[in-house]
């Protein structure tokens, strides 16, 4: 295995330190590769590694190798070998492996198999990985630093291990295949979803059978209530009124808006105050007494937004509010698991129109 230190030089030499992706499949064959990220084979020409990075503003490129058996994809800039709709295919050629990372410190690292996502985690917080087997990663880890202290090497080396790649002088020196890809569609429901017991019982039979953007505004009331919910705040008469703003004069929308505000800021400073005396380590992180406070927070904030934007006679017409409220759904349970059903077709709907 390369070690993190000499896999972090490599990343700057080729200038995707900031942000890369490196997929790589045991025992594929690379037109497939190609194919599965969405490109053309016919299409591919040689182009070096290092020049990689210079076709970003062309559009979107994969540089295709091998490493030994195994076929390695890279990407400057961008993604698609994180995504769920291009490993699980890529994992029916063999076992898949992937590091992304970009600017922000988002971060993922994924291992597929026979179709699956089997472990995905985040380089940055890697304490909850998911997936058909979230463990699967962990014999694979041994030795690597993620999180605090970790480099974007650890990463690169934990995809040799599980794929058998080299990131090597060898490997950045031999034929790199360049090809322009289009990104493969997202899946209505991805894993762990298409076969949820939700999708059993209404609404989300009604969703599921007319899924379009007349439905958006109807899943946005569903999602804030959950949130709501979630938050311990459905006999709250804020949010109770925030809830009924149809039957509400002007002047009465404004009072309550303000109103929703200054509650989102009182709980926010209980929520810092209660923080403060509390144990550093708090596992699970979400069941501490502060986290409520601050999805309260959360929810009086997007309640005020709603009623700010709040037009008379639409009922149904609530402001995209769905990226805000995931703040919001921490933890787990079933309430947790309907607002991500509900989010994933909410975002079915909007591809729809």
């Amino acid at each position: 295995m390369t070690s993190p230190e000499h896999l972090d030089e490599l990343l700057e030499d080729l200038g995707l330190q900031v942000a890369a992706t490196f997929t790589a499949v045991c025992g594929g064959d690379e037109d497939a590769v190609i194919r599965a990220f969405g490109g053309d084979p016919a299409d591919a020409r040689p182009v070096r590694l290092e020049d990689l990075r210079e076709l970003d503003d062309d559009g979107d490129y994969i540089l295709v190798s091998r490493s030994g058996a195994t076929v390695v994809a890279v990407e400057s800039n961008n993604f698609q070998g994180s995504r769920e709709e291009v490993l699980r295919p890529l994992s029916r050629l063999g076992r898949t492996a992937s590091a992304f990372w970009n600017v922000n410190a988002v971060a993922q690292l994924s291992l597929a198999e026979d179709g699956l996502l089997q472990s995905v985690l985040d380089m940055v917080v890697p304490e909850d990985p998911y997936g058909a087997r979230p463990d699967a990663w962990e014999p694979l880890l041994k030795g690597l630093t993620l999180g605090v202290g970790g480099t974007w090497g650890s990463g690169l080396a934990a995809v040799e291990r599980a794929t058998g790649a080299r990131f090597d002088q060898a490997w950045v020196r031999g034929p790199h295949r360049c090809v322009r890809i289009t990104e493969v569609p997202r899946y209505v429901l991805g894993q762990g979803l298409v076969d949820s017991p939700l999708l059993e019982r209404e609404p989300f039979v009604s969703y599921v059978s007319d899924l379009g953007p007349a439905l958006m505004g109807r899943m946005r009331r569903h999602a804030l209530e959950l949130a709501v919910a979630h938050a311990d705040l459905c006999a709250h008469p804020l949010a109770v009124s925030a809830l009924a703003m149809d039957d509400t004069t002007a002047a009465e929308r404004d009072r309550t808006r303000h109103e929703l505000d200054a509650a989102g800021t009182l709980a926010l400073s209980r929520s810092h105050t209660l923080l403060a005396d509390e144990p550093e380590e708090f596992t699970p992180e979400w069941e501490r007494p502060s986290h409520l406070l601050f999805r309260q927070a959360i929810v009086f904030g997007i309640l005020a937004t709603c009623v700010a934007e709040h037009r008379p006679g639409t009922k149904a017409c609530f402001p995209d509010i769905m990226s805000s409220l995931v703040s919001a759904m921490t933890g787990d349970g079933e309430r947790v698991r309907e607002f991500w059903m509900v989010d994933r077709l909410h975002d079915a709907a909007r591809r729809a129109g």
